[in-house]
């Protein structure tokens, strides 16, 4: 009859993880996150993986100003808005 609407789940919960999905150009600063998927071309998304971002991986976000600034593994990567648009990440902690 009726769609039956629901509501997303809590975070910490097994369905919430496609809740928590998004683009790691709109991260913040100060916040970790896990890569999810690389969907850049295949050039940029075989250099990412070569400079250690890789599926999996865990970043910190320190500085959105311009592009955005990543903590990698100890490394420093600074990322175009572009390039980090379509990067897929889901966060860790706020």
């Amino acid at each position: 009859m009726f769609p039956v609407r629901r509501n997303p789940p809590r975070a910490g919960t097994p369905d919430a993880a496609a809740f928590d999905e998004l683009p790691l150009a709109t991260c913040p600063s100060g916040v970790r996150a896990t890569i999810l998927r690389i969907g850049c071309g295949a050039g940029d998304a075989q250099r990412l993986r070569a400079m250690g971002l890789v599926e999996g991986t865990d970043v910190d976000v320190v500085d959105t100003r311009s592009g955005i600034l990543l903590d990698v593994r100890g490394s420093r990567l600074a990322l175009g808005s572009g390039l980090a648009a379509a990067i897929t990440v889901q966060l860790v902690s706020p």
